[in-house]
């Protein structure tokens, strides 16, 4: 686990509660947005992934790596990671292989792709589950993962909810 990731943990908990403010739209969704460079009322899960990892390094004085995804696109992250090495697939993912700061990335089969991300800022709750941070979703609702909400939530999720081509990013910076 990487300093970037923690400190890109413990900000993303400090925008839990971050709502828009029409579809896609707000004040702090439209500053998600620009850190990647795509237009207001975009879906914006993985831009709000980029500006964490982006405040974080600036924070410490670090840079993030030239590789790392400067994309509002959760496909671009999954490529990145295998061809990075960063790549866990849910069905590899073991005891210990999720950490704070890795990104949990979500499959979905109507859309066959992945198309949902979050951080993680617990990787073991007493119950089985991990955490996450998320935006662009919604209160926790089961076993439903909502990738177009309203916000920015601390959700709790299984791996099971990552689907069955889904895993986590493992962030060594």
């Amino acid at each position: 686990m990487g300093n970037i990731g923690r400190a890109a943990a413990a900000g993303a908990l400090a925008n839990v509660g971050v709502t828009e403010e029409g579809a896609n739209r707000g004040r702090w969704v439209e500053e998600y947005q620009r850190a990647v460079g795509i237009p207001p009322g975009s879906p914006w899960c993985a831009a709000f992934v980029r500006f964490r990892f982006e405040k974080a390094a600036e924070k410490l004085d670090l840079d993030l790596p030239a590789a790392f995804p400067d994309s509002g696109w959760v496909p671009s992250y999954e490529a990145w990671a295998k061809r990075s090495g960063f790549w866990v697939p849910v069905e590899d993912a073991g005891e210990g292989d999720v950490q704070i700061g890795d990104l949990a990335v979500f499959w979905f089969p109507a859309k066959a792709r992945c198309a949902h991300i979050g951080i993680v800022v617990n990787p073991r709750l007493a119950d089985g589950r991990f955490q996450t941070v998320e935006g662009n979703t919604g209160p926790d609702r089961g076993t439903e993962v909502e990738r177009e909400g309203d916000g920015v939530y601390l959700k709790r999720r299984t791996k099971a909810m990552l689907g069955s081509k889904g895993g986590f990013i493992r962030i060594p910076f």
